[in-house]
């Protein structure tokens, strides 16, 4: 999809629809009266009517019958104009391109020319609707693809605009939203073809196309390191285990400001502590926080901001075999804490200590780690929300400042003293499931045992990386939760 910024009057925009936008409850823009005019004044009639409500995802498509250089007008809700900015632009323009694409529309224009917000951040965001709102994931369909392709989006702004800044927007819009849409390309890969080696192989690729450092640290390299977590959670698959580091250098230092984790279990059975057969496909998405590290350092090497990031993703298989381990098992992670093994399922805070402590032992400033991590946070939270634990406030409040902007929402959830009890091991220095309550707050009190006094973030996107229905530019399947967030906080810190 080609996109471009133009400064146009609605009146002679060529395009095989263009799309107006109308707010709930307000009379129509004086360019949709304009066009309205040559129409006859059916909009009017239609919001006489009150047909034409304005709601966000409401859509109305009319035939101009040539009485307009566009073949249609398509005019689109975005809800309440005092709840209005750039997540509600970013989702009704979402909502449009899902609906246009299933179309035979092959180009379209959007008027953003009388949107209360700046030129820059119109463009940022009705870029990331358009493309995030129209992502299919059409890989394996041997029937061609059912549903339309646009080809290209004019975003149209008004004569006093920025035409300058809405550009750069378009560009950072762009590369943050193909960020995401990659990210969903992995986590919707079969397991099959994304293996942990498959996974190193696509980083080091996107290492090499935008000039990332990249290590790749296999089996035998693992096991000189200690990390008897990744080791151990890989040992019942016949997929060796991979530990994969990125390294964006954006200023002159050996610093190391932030550093992403990412935990990358590529197909997650439970491992002896076999999950239940209902919805077990969809545990090739359990890679989906180690995703979220990779795509979000390949588009902040494009965007070139001034601070240095590692990213880091354990990657491996959890699968059940005569050499997976075992409940009652005890693990020695890489910092040298032992952990008695109480359930094979809760394998991913496994991985993870030991890339935690990596980040660690390499000198990392900071660190936000990313997981599905836990049923437990996802039957609190649903599919809207993920789950935030600190042991900072300061840097918490930055690392949520960074997901409001993306468009994503973080709810902090406690790590109370109480529930350290709970993780207490009888023959080891800890176990690594708290029992059946407080599950999400006990993982990730386990994970605060590898940071040592390091500001540290833990996301939870347990019940946000993966979706069962579309909705604005949130696409069933993988949704690339955090992407988003990560690159913008990477943007964030080095203002």
């Amino acid at each position: 999809m080609e996109i471009k910024v133009i400064q146009q009057n609605p009146r002679s925009i060529t395009a095989d629809v263009l799309a107006m936008p109308v707010f709930e409850g307000q009379d129509l823009s004086f360019e949709l009266k304009e066009l309205d005019a040559k129409l006859g004044g059916s909009l009017a009639e239609m919001k006489d009517k009150t047909e034409l409500k304005g709601k966000t995802g409401e859509l109305d498509l009319i035939n101009t019958l040539g009485n307009l250089p566009v073949r249609y007008l398509a005019v689109f809700g975005l809800g309440k104009a005092d709840k209005f900015g750039p997540d509600e632009l970013r989702k009704s323009v979402g909502e449009l391109a899902r609906a246009l694409s299933k179309k035979a529309f092959k180009n379209m224009a959007i008027w953003l020319g009388e949107l209360p917000l700046a030129a820059d951040v119109l463009a940022e965001t009705a870029v990331g609707g358009a493309l995030m709102g129209s992502y299919r994931f059409r890989k394996y369909f041997t029937s061609g693809n059912e549903n339309g392709v646009i080809d290209e989006v004019k975003l149209a702004l008004g004569d006093n605009a920025d035409l300058s800044s809405a550009s750069q927007g378009l560009i950072r819009g762009q590369i943050i939203a193909e960020a995401v849409c990659s990210a969903r390309d992995l986590i919707n890969e079969p397991s099959s073809n994304m293996t942990p080696t498959d996974l190193a192989d696509f980083a080091q690729r996107l290492a090499e196309s935008t000039g990332l450092g990249c290590q790749i640290f296999n089996e035998s390299q693992l096991l000189e390191k200690g990390m008897g977590g990744v080791l151990g959670v890989g040992q019942g698959s016949c997929q060796a285990p991979k530990f994969i580091v990125l390294k964006y250098t954006g200023r002159d230092s050996d610093e190391i400001d932030l550093a992403y984790v990412g935990k990358a279990i590529t197909f997650d059975s439970g491992g002896i502590s076999l999950k239940p057969s209902d919805k077990m496909w969809e545990m090739k998405s359990d890679m989906s926080g180690g995703a979220a590290v990779i795509t979000s350092m390949g588009a902040i090497a494009k965007l070139k901001p001034a601070v240095n990031i590692m990213g880091i993703v354990p990657a491996t298989e959890n699968m059940p075999s005569g050499c997976a381990i075992k409940p009652g098992d005890v693990l020695r992670m890489a910092s040298g804490k032992t952990v008695e093994i109480h359930s094979t399922d809760a394998e991913g805070r496994l991985i993870l200590a030991d890339a935690l402590d990596y980040a660690c032992r390499q000198g990392a400033k900071q660190i936000v780690d990313i997981a599905t991590l836990t049923g437990a946070c996802s039957r609190v939270f649903g599919s809207a929300c993920s789950g935030g634990f600190t042991n900072n406030d300061d840097f918490y409040a930055g690392v949520v400042s960074a997901a409001k902007q993306a468009g994503e929402c973080i709810w902090q959830l406690p790590t109370f003293e109480e529930y350290r009890e709970m993780i207490k091991s009888d023959v080891a220095d800890i176990k690594n499931v708290g029992g059946a309550v407080a599950g999400a707050s006990t993982a990730a009190l386990f994970l605060e045992e590898f940071v040592q006094d390091t500001p540290w973030v833990h996301l939870d996107i347990a019940g946000t990386a993966y979706l069962d229905k579309d909705s604005g530019y949130r696409i069933k399947g993988g949704s690339g939760a955090s992407v988003a967030t990560l690159i913008r906080l990477a943007v964030n810190t080095a203002k």
